[in-house]
Formats: structure tokens, sequence, C-alpha cells
């Protein structure tokens, strides 16, 4: 019998039979069980114990009094935490895992350590909507003093929508870090990002903050961050000319993501400098059409006319883009590896924040370790410089139309029969409820921007793509 197994003294049979056992239609698995597995000394045994526990969370209840006692266990290691973390995010949707989180978030005896593992639970519980409990725990970090746990509390208040009833106060508590000029500015940054709705109106000093961000030295994560939260935020018309200044030097990053900004206004003045803005920056040959074009479809019919050559200017047809390309080619062989690693790796074309190689770099775009074994050198300068032109499989963007007017354009990171989890950009994703799609349908424009070519010298560019070809 496959409880027999569970005695063996292998390791192996015993993972085997607590598979199996799972596997029984007589369910003859319980919690009880599984519970002590899940500390086992024996990887694999662990492993599949918090794979079957987390295909049950009916077992919540059952499982509770063991997940608080290793939670709260003095001698809980570093090593083990990320796993417990796991696994308490998997139970997050049981009512009394809820209740043991938001026990050890308020209980102020418990260790600094300890609720950390609770915030890093809670975000990463995939919850539609935070618990009233978790948002007041969050609420009294965010305007604690202790550091740590404001910054995780941060990082945990963007992960998890907060109910509407929850919003104004969570708000106000993450407004309060966004305003204290001694936190660090990610952490700032990253606290006007979770504000439930967007950040609203902005003050002097808040705008004068995300306009700094937005300096060409400062790092990707932050320039874009900056352009994010200043393209949900309700600005003036004269913070939006001062906005349109900012889009003559942008690079393609945050060119991109600054056009929402322009979408909320209907003042002539503030149309006409956007454009005049576009048409000077840097990153222009990077845009579509179809990017700018629902952006100006509230101003006045003289920008609309005004826009037309700019759309000219950016209908590139496919035989220049090709002579461009060959162009581009013929400098190929002059590149070389060593540099080209230094500029993936830069802040100026910022390709390690969206793209692995080994076991560095981000998530969003496709893993580029072994790239050199199926790209050649035209077609990873193509994807370069026209990123739009063709797409990976499995990194196809979607554009969603929602009711209220919004356009957003994405990856599908998630996909439930409830909503849509879309991946914007660097450390950005988007939920939209599926009663709020008007339509969804696939995108022609890549989340990678495009406009590279620009911001890269011709040397830096085969330096680059050397480099790629060179990963095998």
């Amino acid at each position: 019998m496959a409880s027999l197994g569970l005695k063996a003294e292998n390791p192996r049979t015993r993972r085997a039979a607590l598979i199996a056992l799972d596997q029984m239609d007589q369910k003859g698995l319980k919690p009880e069980t599984v519970a002590p597995l899940l500390t086992s000394d024996d990887q694999g045994i662990r492993e599949a114990a918090s794979w079957i526990a987390g295909r049950h969370p009916e077992w919540g209840d059952a499982l509770a009094d063991s997940l608080r006692k290793r939670l709260t266990a003095p001698d809980l290691t570093d090593a083990a935490r990320p796993e417990l973390e796991r696994q308490l995010a998997r139970f997050a949707g049981n009512a009394s895992i809820q209740t043991l989180l938001t026990d050890r978030l308020r209980d102020d005896q418990g260790t600094r350590e300890e609720r950390l593992s609770v915030l890093k639970a809670m975000a990463q519980s995939g919850l539609k909507q935070a618990p009233s409990d978790w948002s007041d725990g969050l609420i009294g970090l965010l305007t604690g003093d202790d550091q740590a746990l404001r910054r995780q509390a941060v990082t945990t208040a963007r992960a998890l929508p907060t109910s509407k009833e929850k919003a104004a106060d969570v708000g106000k508590a993450l407004l309060t870090v966004a305003h204290d000029g001694q936190a660090p500015a990610q952490e700032r940054l990253d606290a006007l990002a979770a504000m439930p709705g967007g950040p609203g109106a902005l003050d002097a000093d808040l705008f004068t903050f995300l306009h700094d961000q937005l300096d060409p030295d400062q790092a990707v994560a932050a320039r874009t961050a900056a352009a994010d939260v200043l393209a949900r935020s309700k600005l003036t018309d004269e913070q939006l000319g001062t906005l349109a200044d900012v889009l003559k030097e942008a690079g393609p990053l945050e060119a991109t993501r600054l056009l929402g900004a322009f979408e909320q206004s209907t003042n002539e003045a503030v149309g006409l400098k956007f454009i005049d803005a576009l048409k000077q920056s840097p990153a222009l040959l990077g845009l579509r059409v179809e990017l700018i074009k629902p952006r100006l479809a509230k101003y006045p019919e003289i920008v609309q006319t005004r826009a037309e050559p700019l759309y000219a200017m950016l209908n590139v047809d496919a035989e220049k883009q090709k002579s461009k390309l060959e162009t581009l080619v013929a400098s190929l062989s002059s590149g070389d590896v060593r540099r080209g690693q230094a500029v993936f790796n830069s802040t100026k074309a910022a390709c390690v924040t969206c793209h692995a190689i080994g076991y560095l770099g981000g998530k969003v775009g496709p893993d580029l370790t072994k790239i050199g074994n199926v790209r050649n050198e035209r077609d990873l300068l193509e994807a370069i410089v026209f990123p739009s032109a063709s797409f990976v499989r499995s990194f196809e963007p979607v554009t969603i139309a929602t009711k209220d007017g919004q356009i957003i354009n994405g990856l599908v990171r998630v996909e439930t029969p409830d909503e849509v989890i879309l991946t914007t950009g660097v450390n950005e994703e988007v939920r939209i409820a599926r009663t709020e799609i008007e339509e969804m349908r696939p995108g022609t424009v890549s989340v990678m921007p495009a406009g590279l070519d620009q911001q890269l010298t011709t040397r830096e560019l085969a330096d680059l793509v050397t480099f790629l070809k060179a990963c095998k």
C-alpha cells in the first residue's frame, strides 16, 4: 500500500508514496500527514509536500496551527523563510490563514523578520482584494518608524489591490511615505505607484520630485516608474507643459509611458506643445501612430491638423526600414563582445532590466542566455531597432480597451475568468477586471520600446549585437 511507503527509509520512496496517496480517489492523504513533511530534512519531500499542500486550499484550517508554529519559531532559518512565505501565500484565501497573518502582522512583540515574512506572503497571495484587517495592518506600518517594515509594506500595498472602503486610508498613508524627503527615492516612487486609483493631483513638491527622476542620469527603474506615475496622475496644464519639455530629451522607455499623461487634457496650447516636443524627441522614430493618435482625440481640431505631418513622419514603409537595417548591418563587423556586455548592462540601453542572461536580469522579455544559437546578426539587429516588426512566441502583446476609455498595451501574465493581468513594463503590472473590458485584441506595438538606435551610437549597436551573438 502507498501509505506504507511513507515509512520507508529511502526518501525517494517516501516522496513517491506521498504523491501517489494524493492522487488516489479515496482521498487517502490527510493534511495532518502532510504538515510535518513541510519541514522534512529531505528537499525532495519538502517540495512534494509543499506542492501537494498548495493543491488543497481546503486544508488551510488544518494547517494553520502548524504554519503559525513555523512562522514564530526562533530557529527558523533565512534559507527556510522564502518557502514558508510561499506556503502561507498559497493558503491566503483561507479565513484561518488570513487571521494568522493579521495577528502576526499586528503583534508588536513579534520579530521584524517574522513580520517581514508576513508582508511578503501577503504580497505573493494573488488575492483580488486585500482583507480589511490586512489594510489596517499596512496602514500602521506605513505610518510607523521601522524603515525596513515600511519599505516592505509599500511593496505589499503595490502588489495587493485595496478595497474601495480602505482605498482612501491606504492612499493617505502611502502619500505620507511619498512626501518623506528622507526616504529612498525608489520607496517614494513605489508608494506613489501603489496608491489606489492613482496619485490624483500632484502638489509642487511631488511633481518636482517625479520630474527630477526623469533625468537621463537616473537609473532605468526610477525613470520608468516616475513616467508611469506621472501618466496616472491628474496634472495641471502648466505641469503638462513642463512635461512636454521633458519629452524633447526623453529616451524610448520613458517617452512611451509619458504619452498617457497628455490624454487627460483638452487645452490647445498643451496639445500644440506636445506635438512640437514629439517632433524634437530622440525617441520619435520609436513611437507608433496608434500610440499617439488616441492621446490627441479630445484636443481641438487645430491640434489634430497639426499632428498630421507628425503621423506622416512615423508611417515609415517596409522598404525604408529594410534600407536602414542593411546600412546598420554593414557596421556589425567592428563589434566587441566585452564592450557589448557593458552596453547590455548599462542604464543607457537598459536591456538587463527586461531580459535575463543566465541567472541575472529581468523577466519581462525573452531569456537571451542562448539567443546566439537561434538568431543571426541581422535578426538580432532588427529586434533591437524595430521590436514591433515581429514578436517572439509567448511574448505577443495584447491591447485592451476598457469601458472607461483607457487603452492598455502589454503582455498577458495571468488570465482568469474574472480578470486579466498585463505586464506593461519593468516591475509594472495592471489588473483589469473582465467586467471592465470593452475589447481585447492582439497588439501591434511591442512592450520593448523602439528607438534604441537613436539612443546608442553605431559602435554601441555593433558591440551589443556582437555580445548577443556570442550568447550560446
